[in-house]
């Protein structure tokens, strides 16, 4: 399943097996993303709350 990247407009290769909550990294500008939802598919900007 290819979606956009959020940031740059490249194309994510994800898979079916892609659950809320996984994390998606663009190959092209390096930003990470989180599934926040299946239906519609969301991606939501990654922020690392341990840092």
């Amino acid at each position: 399943m290819a979606r956009e990247c959020p940031d740059c407009g490249a194309e994510l290769d994800l898979t079916e097996a892609e659950e809320v909550g996984d994390l998606v990294d663009c190959p092209n500008c390096g930003a990470a993303f989180e599934v926040v939802a299946l239906e519609p598919f969301t991606l939501a900007p990654f922020v690392d709350e341990e840092k």
